[in-house]
């Protein structure tokens, strides 16, 4: 029942946004796209999943051959197209108890540490170029300030150093007891995944501007949606109002971000893009998480795999 609504929320919004739009409007902007960006920025997807696969591959301490890692990128983004607020992507942990022999505390805390060095880099290029847009338009103040507070709240917590973990053991502490309980050991996981990472500083370095790198690339093919529709739109603010879409498709009210990803890029964009072409960018912003779906879905039986003895990875040394 709660997808059927998720996917009913979504198609209400999208119907609201398209018949206020104009349904014919939207699609002489797809007619009249330019072929070689749209092109472009569709293909983009390509490297950018390729990127993710490596990065997931680089925080692993156990060895995960690149095309697990792809693998497992791909299948999160199937569960991630009817799943709330990416959870597709904590589902990962699963398959690295069941195919990969992965301990379930290990599991979790490497998808959790991923998932929130993937945020902090979004929020990082958010925080800064809202700083630079927001001028003086206190709504784009008050989204900075939350911004910039999330990002600062990650960064504690991914930190090397005890305050850092104190966050988490806050959430963790307000729990339903059953849920904390099984949550027991995951802080003990944290600790050594955390110490870990920061053991060699020049491996944590590279990841992290690895991962901001990646990010700045996911926001600026919201760039290249634009382009393709004969927008343009400044890549500094671009960088600002697509990290708030992307927010905004995080809201755990539709199916994969439809809806409120599509109605913030309509509000945020309205400087440089129609409505109808504000919609159609939010169509081409939903085939980042389609695209990656579609191709995802034949490794969804990793999800019924139950791991053989024999085929576990063996847990290494770094």
């Amino acid at each position: 029942m709660r997808k059927l609504l998720s996917l009913a929320i979504s198609f209400g919004i999208l119907i609201i946004i398209w018949r206020s739009v104009d349904t014919a409007r939207v699609l002489a902007v797809f007619r009249d796209a330019d072929g070689m960006w749209l092109t472009a920025s569709l293909l983009a997807a390509v490297p950018l999943t390729i990127a993710t696969a490596i990065r997931f591959a680089m925080l692993s301490r156990s060895p995960i051959p690149f095309g697990a890692s792809l693998r497992l990128i791909l299948s999160a983004s199937t569960l991630n197209a009817v799943l709330p607020s990416k959870m597709g992507d904590i589902a990962k942990s699963w398959v690295l108890a069941q195919k990969y022999g992965f301990p379930a505390g290990r599991a979790v805390s490497l998808v959790v540490f991923e998932k929130m060095m993937d945020m902090a880099a979004l929020l990082f290029w958010g925080m800064f170029a809202l700083l630079w847009t927001a001028g003086t338009d206190w709504l784009l103040w008050l989204f900075t300030a939350a911004v910039a507070g999330l990002f600062l709240l990650l960064a504690l917590m991914m930190a090397p150093f005890p305050l850092a973990r104190k966050p988490l053991n806050w959430i963790i502490a307000r729990l339903p007891r059953k849920i904390s309980g099984k949550l027991a050991g995951f802080m003990d996981e944290w600790v050594t995944m955390t110490d870990w990472f920061w053991s060699r500083r020049a491996r944590a370095t590279a990841t992290l501007l690895f991962s901001i790198a990646l990010w700045g690339a996911h926001l600026c093919q919201f760039w290249l949606f634009t382009k393709a529709v004969h927008a343009t739109v400044p890549l500094i603010d671009n960088l600002a109002f697509a990290t708030l879409s992307i927010l905004a498709g995080l809201v755990p009210l539709t199916m994969a971000g439809i809806g409120t990803r599509d109605a913030a890029i309509i509000h945020f964009y309205q400087g440089w893009l129609s409505p109808a072409a504000g919609a159609a960018v939010g169509v081409l912003a939903t085939s980042r998480y389609i695209l990656p779906a579609i191709a995802g879905a034949p490794f969804m039986r990793d999800y019924w795999h139950r791991r053989n003895q024999g085929a576990a990875l063996a847990d290494t040394p770094d």
